[in-house]
């Protein structure tokens, strides 16, 4: 079991990220014990916070940033996880 992040101070694309993780949730879901963040939505102004276990995730609105600038958290943790391919796929994801 390992886990690693994923960090940005850019704003995700949320069409690219929702169709990225839908992906990955389909071909490593098994794989991923557990995932969450705090996400920075291009065309919000408030935290978006997403979790998910194996297959199912899900988000929900945060609260508003109130003094802190910005930015994506990410933790994945799993079995044999594509590291590389997740943090590039994320990367791709950015607006």
């Amino acid at each position: 079991m390992k886990s690693f992040v994923f960090r940005s101070e850019r704003p995700f694309n949320p069409a690219k990220l929702e169709d990225f993780l839908g992906a990955i949730v389909q071909v490593y879901g098994p794989k991923m014990l557990r995932y969450k963040g705090v996400l920075n939505m291009r065309g919000t102004e408030r935290k978006v916070i997403f979790q998910g276990v194996h297959q199912l995730m899900g988000s929900d609105v945060g609260g508003k940033w109130d003094g802190e600038k910005p930015s994506n958290r990410m933790v994945f943790i799993g079995v044999d996880l594509p590291r590389e391919t997740i943090l590039k796929g994320l990367e791709n994801c950015l607006a």
